[in-house]
């Protein structure tokens, strides 16, 4: 008699669901996907997974109250048992999807903020709002990048907390200015992920924390886990000082290119997120530079730099890549002859199983495939020609 060989990724779908509870509430929603026999799925689940680690650090309430209570869902969700599982899983994951990405760093800290700087200041135009500038259905795109981006910035700078907290220097008060503006300065009203929430309200999406889970692609997750990895492990703290060297300074441009952006296409929108990081960013690259990487190299040496250089540069990387996914999904999406505009009217229903570009899609016959905020493909064939990343979900 063959042996029954257990998917370690099927158990823990199934203890998570029965965790979640029926109907739970996005806070509470711990569920992740079914792989089967789809490599590409497979490394899709396995970012869910760790995704769900790094979330078990994580306080997360309710909108509004439960009929029955907020304290049983909670406690379910906070399983030790269960948190003792994903703990358990969560350093094979980061061996695996994270720590393969990772570059080693090399040179001198103070030659390379000179020419990071530099390269940041003459990069080209945004290459995202360039082409939704150009875009017939730009607010449909933009919805996407909006839902694409929430898995961090609904939660903005909880994983850089984690960074904080210890007892290193001065570096250590410098690194909490930073932190403490993320949070509006115990202003709930200025807090980063508040004016975010805004943003997407303005484009008629739901702003609970996780509301969109099921519409999260792969790109979407690896951004959120290399970022967690860097701050969930105390290991990696000169390369978190090098995540933030590098995030920002980049997000001065970025945010800057989104908030003119939605300046002139949808004025109507709440753009403050935008325009507040576009300002403050520039505050605090210098306070990075002079109060953390100066100091931190000047007392512990190269060795120090080389590691801040190695944060930074996993960071230039992962946003490059993330960038450029969502791009290409977009692009693949506006070229596509079936493709129809506009999203589910209930973001948090569960859609149907996800597939792939390189899924059997002809097997799926004349199913419809929903790709994240964007719409809906009426043709499961098109999107064969959709990012290797791209995660799609089968509509009846």
């Amino acid at each position: 008699m063959n042996a029954v060989i257990h998917d370690p990724l099927a158990d823990l779908a199934a203890s998570l669901a029965e965790a979640s509870g029926p109907a739970p509430s996005a806070a509470f929603d711990a569920r992740i996907d079914l792989a089967g026999d789809d490599p590409t799925l497979l490394t899709f689940v396995k970012h869910q997974a760790l995704m769900r680690c790094y979330q078990a650090r994580y306080v997360l309430l309710p909108d509004q109250a439960p009929a029955g209570g907020v304290l049983a869902p909670m406690l379910r969700h906070y399983d030790e048992a269960r948190l003792a599982t994903l703990a358990e899983l969560r350093p094979r994951l980061e061996a695996e999807l994270i720590a393969p990405l990772a570059p080693s760093g090399e040179g001198d800290a103070a030659a390379y903020v000179e020419a990071m700087l530099a390269e940041i200041r003459e990069n080209p135009e945004n290459a995202f709002t360039a082409f939704l500038a150009g875009a017939e259905q730009r607010a449909d795109h933009y919805r996407n990048f909006l839902v694409q981006s929430s898995p961090d910035l609904l939660a903005e700078a909880s994983a850089s907390a984690l960074g904080v907290v210890g007892e290193y220097g001065e570096p250590q008060s410098a690194l909490f200015r930073i932190l403490i503006d993320e949070f509006g300065y115990g202003s709930h009203a200025r807090k980063h992920s508040v004016l975010y929430r805004a943003t997407m309200r303005s484009f008629d999406l739901d702003d609970a924390y996780n509301g969109y889970w099921p519409w999260f692609d792969t790109e979407a997750l690896t951004l959120h886990n290399a970022i967690h990895w860097l701050f969930q492990n105390p290991r990696n703290f000169f390369r978190q000082v090098g995540f933030l060297l590098y995030a920002e300074t980049a997000y001065q441009r970025s945010t800057l290119a989104h908030h003119r952006y939605l300046r002139q296409f949808h004025p109507d929108a709440d753009a403050r997120y935008f325009g507040e990081h576009a300002h403050i960013d520039l505050h605090h690259t210098r306070m990075v530079i002079d109060e953390a990487v100066t100091p931190l190299v000047a007392k512990f040496g190269a060795q120090v730099g080389t590691e801040i250089i190695a944060g930074a540069e996993l960071t230039k990387a992962a946003f490059a890549r993330a960038g450029a996914h969502l791009l290409g999904v977009s692009q693949a999406f506006a070229s596509a002859a079936s493709a129809a505009y506009g999203a589910p009217p209930e973001p948090r229903q569960r859609l149907g199983r996800p597939v792939t570009p390189s899924s059997d899609l002809a097997a799926l016959g004349a199913a419809r495939i929903q790709v994240g905020a964007l719409g809906v493909l009426n043709e499961a064939r098109d999107f064969a020609a959709f990012p290797p990343a791209a995660i799609g979900r089968v509509l009846a």
